[in-house]
């Protein structure tokens, strides 16, 4: 049959629905039995995690970064949004445009494969519940919370401890009293030393940065990287003494499970996906794309501009250039920071707002923050700036556009009384 299939019903999976359902016959696998991908949260004990989501988080990137072109957020929503409030939007959207009508939930996807016999392109699509379908285009939107990542430290494997990843934490009161360690000072690493703190209790942090981290709520102990395990004991780098935590979180990252895209696709699917042109598209078939694979970008709007030049593209509206030169582009994007690891090479962080434009631009849309798409950006790097400051307030603060002069302006900081 012909159509277009969607993988995962996560942000990037119901945006893409949205778009291709009313020029395309659409099919949206999702493995679990609801939407929301990432945004999910379970709170019974008795059902393993499937998503890095937890009791207290709350969005740390502000509202203007996390809505699609045609939905707002509730007007007295705080700028940092909880977890419940991203989901409630997110099946407003699904509501809204009746997604759930091209959704297969429940099914896992086991095999993407390219089918180049008849001359034309076709996507072979296997499910673990052993169905085969053939479609037009695909769209992985399977995003980057897949697989867990342990740092590689002697003795972690026979280490007599307690320890978890930062996907299995779910609230700071099954840690009472205990003495956690986290280690890894990214995002999560920070928001979940904090969370513990604010509830009473004992964290401290361990991390490779070569300077203390800021903000930190007092009494929190930095150590730098861990070295060794060995029985009950963990031991830092520089420091020959052993410590002993109740439990230890890793909150040291996630990998890419893309195991399901079959070599034929001419992808290779370690580390991450490549090559992708524009991060997109396969050069070599561009009847496949893979969203949402940047890091430091806002993943409501890419992936809402990558569904929409993959949508014309498939329409033939958007011309593009031969098999090579997208190649050869791609290519260039794995080579953006020379000297860095494979991972940091999709990081774009200011360069996302570039990007957004230049997708705007070949689709013939406007960008829906056209007008303050500079604002934007002003408020991206404002925010960012706050969060390595003062990871503890930046979330109890509320920023709005000013039209007159189109600048983000705080409106009201909830950490002064």
């Amino acid at each position: 049959s012909s159509g277009i299939n969607a993988e995962y019903g996560g942000v990037a999976g119901i945006v893409a629905a949205r778009y291709f359902k009313d020029v395309f016959r659409v099919t949206l696998y999702e493995a679990s039995s609801t939407i929301g991908g990432v945004w999910q949260y379970t709170k019974d004990k008795n059902i393993t995690k499937h998503t890095p989501m937890y009791k207290n988080l709350r969005s740390n990137l502000p509202k203007q970064l996390m809505t699609f072109r045609d939905l707002q957020y509730e007007q007295d929503s705080p700028t940092f949004l909880t977890h419940e409030q991203v989901m409630d939007y997110l099946h407003s959207y699904c509501n809204k445009f009746n997604i759930s009508d091209v959704v297969s939930f429940n099914t896992h996807v086991s095999c993407v494969k390219p089918d180049t016999y008849s001359g034309d392109v076709k996507w072979i699509v296997s499910t673990a519940n052993e169905t085969q379908e053939v479609f037009d285009a695909v769209a992985v939107c399977t995003g980057r919370y897949d697989t867990i990542d342990f740092p590689q430290v002697p003795g972690l494997d026979t280490y007599s401890g307690k320890y978890i990843h930062s996907k299995e934490y779910s609230s700071p009161d099954l840690h009472e009293g205990e003495h956690v360690l986290i280690v890894g000072a990214h995002a999560s690493g920070i928001d979940l030393t904090i969370d513990l703190c604010e509830y009473g209790v004992r964290a401290d942090i361990s991390h490779r940065k070569p300077a203390p981290c800021n903000g930190l709520p007092e009494g929190v102990i930095q150590y730098k990287q861990p070295v060794l395990f060995e029985d009950d004991k963990v031991y830092f780098e520089g420091d020959d003494h052993g410590y002993k935590f109740d439990t230890i979180i890793f909150a040291t990252g996630y990998g890419t499970n893309l195991d399901f895209i079959h070599p034929d696709c001419l992808i290779q699917t370690d580390v991450l996906p490549r090559p992708l042109y524009k991060f997109t598209l396969n050069p070599k078939y561009p009847s496949m794309a893979i969203l949402n694979q940047c890091y430091l970008a806002a993943p409501f709007i890419l992936s809402e501009y990558q569904v929409l030049y993959f949508r014309d593209i498939l329409l033939g509206k958007i011309h593009l250039e031969s098999h090579d030169f997208l190649l050869n582009d791609a290519r260039k994007l794995l080579k953006r920071f020379p000297g860095d690891h494979l991972k940091y090479q999709y990081s774009l962080s200011l360069e996302q707002f570039g990007l957004y434009s230049e997708l705007a631009d070949k689709c013939g849309i406007p960008l829906d923050f056209e007008n303050d798409i500079n604002a934007l950006c002003d408020l991206y790097d404002m925010v960012v700036s706050e969060r390595n400051s003062e990871p503890s307030k930046y979330r109890n603060k509320e920023w709005e556009l000013n039209r007159e002069n189109v600048t983000y302006q705080m409106t009201r900081d909830w950490n002064v009384k």
